[in-house]
């Protein structure tokens, strides 16, 4: 059936394909098809059947194509019998489960209506979130048993009115000479007892199938035979209802029962009074069936909601591991139960947890799946799961042998999770004796593994969700500090500038002051936009053929000045050749001046800094190497992580935004190249490495071409400028620092008022912000092109927004120049140097 259940198209039912079940329902069609025990599944609000090869036999010739009844409603499969078993599904799938013995139905399995009768228990099965999806139901038919019943109960009338030596005949001999025929056709227990207890006569399965002989139990009590002696608890209920049965009462019990080997198995035992036409019991009737499988299966289910609930409500996966290794390891009688994850490299593996009973050693630790052979190394990785009975018969030297015995195993199972493809983790159970497992037992241990897997998984889902919103706090409280500590130098040199206008030495200072702090406010909001870019997938590099040389250079330059301020001292080594890279430039020189920057940051004063750059094996390689605070071990892998400090720096002020190494990490993995970090510890300094792919040999031989300078100069013609911004400071400020140079300008505060005073003023050049209330920049661009004469001037976009597509937007729109906010005053004189320059 299991070939059945794969095969058939199930996305064209209520059900949905295979994959999309949810897991209570893979895990207890696994269970199910595993079974010998007649087992069927109704799932959903129609109750559509699912069934394995043991219920087969209930549906009879109508079974020959399984195909045509699986996935139905319940209510067409067996129509006939749906008014007596509709209401008991629907009780089940209220939450309350339905047992029913000898129940008797009138099936149509063979063509003709025919009346049986069965055992059986109907369970409700719950969902992840607690309500039911559907039932399971486990039976067995008893049609034999009870016809045997009904023919002994015929054969005593009969004999009892047919003859009064027989009616009171009780010795062993004659009751067996009578009953034997009718005990050996039986499937099922079957013994006759006398008052006292004897066994008079027992049928052949009694006996045979639990591998005694008839001599081992006739003329015993019933309770000293071998299926109760070694327990006492069993034989005296045993005992008490063969006296309850001599008394004309029924008694009827589910016990444990023992075979020949002391193996133990399930029953389900009745002891019923046998009597005369006169109401006088003459004998006690013991009949039983064996639920073994039955039982398992209910302990099974049992087991998994035990693991369930208690993963369920766990906040941490190690609680998860604890919990369901024990259950599962106290339910199978086994010596540890281990769960392991597995490293990327698909051979190491970590056993995070295991249980273990008392005296068994914990095998806690990390492993290579190697050591463990040849067999369970290629099951593993082919998500196959690994038994074996006897480590020492099947295992040959030097292929795990010695691995398994150093740990004390014999017998194994070892169950795989394989998740797209790779192994992702393994739950093992170990006997330190030899053990045949059941294929049941495999395939507890393969849904065990499963709902592990998913419950950790959640658990470590919410665990990232927490640390990223706390992450993401730390860095929202961080930038607050550091973007409010350049404004209290800034707000500081204002009062200065006011109090001590007239000293020209006290200006400049402050000026300078200014200038470093506001520049230092920039590269922190850049930080952000740059890192927000990446992330997004919309950083466009500008990438050419450059000397990694001339780069260093460029960021060296860049970074000097905070290394002059900590007086350290920064040794530079490149080679006297080039070192050709396709890059982009401007990138790999904030690459390294975030790196330099840092070096200098979490050094004390006086350190020293050195740069290395070299060719090996086809890539470039940059070290920036300082003897500061350094970095713990356990924190170098978290060091280019998103919103990230590592516990490094000498004082709070040196922290950062814990964007800047992220940053690196993610423009380097954009050009092909990785960056790692290395200390030998705290206060042992820090070496971060970069590695960038050399140019291929075919254009080492070509050096870049520098563009060639501009010598043509622009006039000094002064310009008519309109500045448009919601901000007042911000227009008012540009426009004094261009009336200083000489042009004449004019503000507007919004869109609207833009294209009034444009109609009137006739700008050479406008600088326009694009999110101004009223009209937006965009939209009063296009407009100011369509005003009489004002064709072809130009027009600069003033905008925090810098991605690829904003400055496709900004064009689109009619822009000449797209300039982000604040825009530097280099910048707007390169445009209008270019102004002056159009005719």
């Amino acid at each position: 059936m299991g070939q059945v259940l794969r095969g058939f198209d199930w996305s064209a039912t209520p059900l949905g394909p295979l994959e999309a079940w949810p897991q209570p329902l893979r895990t207890l069609v696994g269970v199910m098809l595993a079974s010998q025990q007649p087992m069927y599944i109704a799932w959903g609000p129609e109750l559509r059947i699912l069934f394995n090869d043991a219920y087969r036999a209930v549906f009879g010739a109508r079974a020959e194509h399984p195909e045509t009844l699986i996935g139905r409603p319940f209510s067409e499969v067996w129509a006939e019998v749906w008014h007596v078993v509709g209401p008991m599904l629907a009780e089940s799938m209220a939450g309350s489960p339905v047992h029913g013995e000898d129940q008797l139905f009138t099936l149509q399995r063979h063509g003709h209506p025919e009346q049986v009768y069965f055992n059986f228990s109907v369970s409700p099965v719950l969902l992840e979130d607690g309500t039911v999806g559907g039932a399971f139901c486990v039976c067995g038919e008893t049609t034999g048993k009870v016809a045997s019943q009904q023919e002994r109960d015929a054969a005593l009338v009969e004999l009892e009115s047919s003859s009064e030596k027989l009616r009171v005949a009780r010795d062993m001999a004659e009751a067996n000479a009578l009953f034997r025929t009718f005990f050996d056709q039986g499937i099922h227990f079957a013994a006759l007892l006398a008052l006292d207890g004897r066994v008079l006569e027992v049928n052949r399965v009694s006996v045979e199938a639990c591998g005694y002989r008839r001599e081992d139990v006739l003329g015993r009590p019933f309770w000293e035979c071998g299926w109760w002696s070694p327990s006492d608890a069993l034989a005296r209920i045993v005992r008490d209802s063969v006296a309850a049965a001599g008394e004309g009462a029924t008694a009827r019990h589910e016990l444990p029962y023992y075979i020949a080997d002391g193996a133990q198995r399930w029953t389900d035992i009745v002891f019923t009074p046998v009597t005369g036409e006169d109401g006088v019991v003459l004998s006690v009737a013991a009949t039983g069936a064996d639920i073994t499988e039955r039982r398992q299966v209910e302990e099974r289910l049992r087991l998994l909601d035990a693991i369930g609930e208690a993963t369920r409500i766990a906040v941490e996966p190690l609680a998860i591991m604890e919990e369901a290794t024990r259950l599962l390891g106290e339910h199978m009688g086994v010596t540890r139960v281990a769960y392991a994850d597995l490293e990327p490299d698909n051979d190491r593996f970590t056993i995070r947890h295991d249980w273990t009973v008392e005296g068994a050693i914990s095998t806690v630790g990390v492993y290579s799946l190697d050591l463990f052979g040849s067999r369970a190394s290629a099951a593993m990785r082919e998500g196959h799961t690994l038994q074996i009975a006897d480590i020492d018969a099947e295992l040959a030297a030097g292929d795990g042998l010695e691995m398994f015995a150093r740990i004390g195993i014999q017998a194994i199972i070892c169950c795989p999770l394989v998740k797209g493809g790779k192994l992702v983790a393994m739950m093992a159970v170990h006997q330190d004796r030899p053990r045949a497992w059941s294929a049941s037992e495999v395939a507890l241990v393969e849904a065990v593994v499963e709902r592990c897997w998913a419950h950790i998984e959640r658990v470590r889902s919410t665990e990232a969700l927490r640390e990223a919103d706390r992450r993401k706090s730390e860095f929202l409280a961080t930038l607050a500090h550091e973007l409010r500590n350049p404004l209290a130098p800034v707000r500081n040199g204002l009062e200065i500038m006011r109090i001590g206008s007239g000293n020209p030495a006290v200006m400049q200072r402050v000026r300078e002051m200014m200038e470093r702090q506001v520049n230092h406010m920039v590269h922190l909001i850049n930080d952000l936009l740059d890192i927000a870019r990446v992330s997004s997938g919309k950083l466009v590099l500008q990438k050419e053929l450059i000397d990694l040389r001339d780069v260093i250079s460029m960021a060296v330059e860049t970074s000097q000045p905070l290394v002059d301020g900590a007086r350290h001292t920064l040794a530079v080594r490149v080679p006297d050749t080039p070192l050709r890279v396709v890059a982009d430039a401007v990138r790999i020189s904030q690459v390294l001046s975030n790196l330099l920057s840092n070096a200098a940051k979490y050094t004390p004063p006086g350190g020293r800094i050195a740069l290395r750059a070299r060719a090996e094996d086809g890539h470039a390689l940059v070290e920036v190497e300082d003897n500061g605070v350094g970095i713990a071990q356990e924190s170098l892998g978290a060091v280019f992580e998103m919103f990230s400090q590592v516990a490094r720096s000498i004082d709070r002020s040196n922290g950062g935004l814990g964007i800047g190494l992220s940053l690196v990490r993610r423009l380097l993995e954009l050009h092909g190249g990785t960056v790692s970090a290395g200390s030998a510890g705290p206060g042992q300094g820090s070496t971060f490495c970069v590695r960038l792919p050399l140019a291929p040999a075919a254009s080492q031989s070509a050096a870049p071409v520098d563009a060639a300078p501009d010598t043509h100069h622009a006039s000094a013609r002064p310009l008519r400028v309109l500045v448009a911004d919601d901000n007042l400071d911000a227009a008012e400020t540009l426009c004094s620092l261009l009336a200083m140079a000489g042009h004449e300008t004019r503000t507007a505060y919004d869109g609207v008022h833009a294209l009034e005073v444009a109609a009137g003023f006739r700008p050479d050049l406008v600088f326009l912000d694009i999110g101004m209330p009223r009209m937006d920049g965009y939209e009063a661009a296009r407009r100011m092109r369509q005003l009489p004469g004002m064709e072809k001037v130009m027009l600069a976009a003033l905008t925090g927004w810098g991605a690829a597509e904003d400055r496709a937007r900004s064009r689109e729109a009619g822009f000449d120049h797209h300039l982000l906010k604040p825009a530097m005053p280099a910048e707007v004189e390169a445009v209008v140097a270019q102004a002056q320059e159009a005719d």
